[in-house]
């Protein structure tokens, strides 16, 4: 028993040597080059690599939970050692991440690595440096792989992060005050919760079409974009009930963008939920005087127009429409119109193009061209056929 002890003891000991000598490599705190490999062999690990290089992986743990995140460090160390074998070697750094100093060779191993991980233990994400010539220069891989790692918020544990193919950050064009306006209006106007993950997808695609921006700017912008629309939706509800106020915390604990992406998509849709009974029979007032207007001004009616007689926004009306109708405001109003001619064109001598005029269509062609397509026949055959 007591030599069980002492050989635990020891094999401890030499894992924490290990470990801090690598992490002294990494680092670049090592500068006694011409003993690297004899050491390496007494704390056995291998000190031969073809085109030496560092992938350092972190499993997306419970944040807080930081001896809990350490335990489970430490077993992936050791189920990656198991899986790479001998020829290379898993550590742990600093800050308790788990470091593999690799062969470049041996790269094709990576993804099978993440998904082995990923089964065990969750969500693994992977950063990995360029390969160097030599041993001593790894620490410049490490840096590399740190800076890919980080990276993780646009690309996520689903693939391998390569420092090689990182992209550049685009400019910052600034706060995209417009894009919180347009998704307010779809948030507004949707009849459903997919509505909603399609206008946050919509908001994060126009805000990143130029390429990405630094990670911190996306941060910035949701917490105003969320704030933005959660007053909005305060001033614009005749009642609001209590609703758990925006937990700004929260936001910044996320580490990808998809996952930010799903918070603010279960934001909006609770409050979504908390303002459905007011805002469904606003809805329904809104589109009966929409309709009314269309009917009785249809010769000039335009969404425009008519936005400003219900006081909404053209695109505000434009989505509340389409969604409560089925039908675009263009769609219905030509339908109005056409109805319109098919009426005069029955009851009463008025030119073609007269017809055309009083139902809104200053070009006749136009007119003719729309009439055939939505009836089948033209104005003067729909005329004849209808006083035979």
């Amino acid at each position: 028993m007591q030599n069980e002890c002492l050989l635990f003891n020891d094999e401890a000991i030499k894992i924490w040597m290990r470990d801090r000598f690598l992490q002294e490599l990494v680092s670049g705190q090592h500068p006694r080059k011409h003993d690297l490999k004899e050491t390496l062999a007494s704390l056995s690990v291998n000190p031969y690599y073809t085109f030496p290089a560092i992938a350092l992986l972190e499993i997306a743990a419970p944040a807080g939970r930081e001896q809990e995140r350490a335990c489970v460090a430490e077993r992936a160390r050791d189920e990656l050692q198991r899986h790479m074998g001998s020829g290379n070697v898993a550590f742990l750094d600093e800050e308790g991440r788990v470091v593999l100093l690799f062969s470049w060779m041996s790269k094709e191993k990576l993804d099978s690595i993440r998904g082995m991980l990923a089964d065990r233990f969750g969500p693994v994400f992977i950063g990995v440096g360029k390969p160097c010539n030599h041993l001593s220069d790894v620490g410049r891989s490490y840096k590399q792989a740190l800076t890919a790692l980080r990276n993780k918020f646009y690309h996520g544990a689903k693939r391998t992060i390569y420092y090689s193919e990182l992209q550049s950050f685009s400019s910052d064009a600034g706060y995209p005050a417009e894009r919180e306006k347009e998704l307010y209006d779809l948030f507004r106007s949707a009849v459903g919760k997919e509505e909603i993950e399609e206008a946050v997808e919509a908001f994060y695609d126009g805000m990143l079409q130029d390429g990405y921006i630094p990670i911190s700017s996306v941060y910035e912008y949701t917490i105003r974009m969320l704030v933005g629309i959660e007053k909005r939706a305060q001033e614009d509800e005749s009642f609001f009930q209590s609703y758990p106020p925006l937990q700004i915390m929260e936001i910044v604990k996320v580490e990808t963008l998809e996952e930010l992406k799903r918070y603010v998509c279960r934001f909006l849709a609770g409050l979504w939920e908390v303002t459905a009974p007011n805002r469904k029979e606003s809805h329904r007032s809104i589109i009966k005087k929409t309709l009314q207007y269309m009917e009785q001004e249809c010769e000039r009616a335009s969404l425009q127009s008519v936005a400003r007689k219900v006081y909404m926004t053209p695109t505000y009306l434009s989505l509340l429409f389409k969604n409560n109708t089925g039908k675009t405001f263009i769609e219905h109003l030509t339908d109005i119109r056409i109805d319109k001619a098919k009426d005069m064109l029955r009851s009463t001598h008025y030119k073609n193009y007269e017809v055309a005029h009083k139902v809104g269509y200053q070009d006749p062609r136009y007119f003719s061209q729309i009439f055939k397509k939505k009836v089948g026949l033209s104005p003067s055959e729909y005329r004849e056929s209808a006083c035979r």
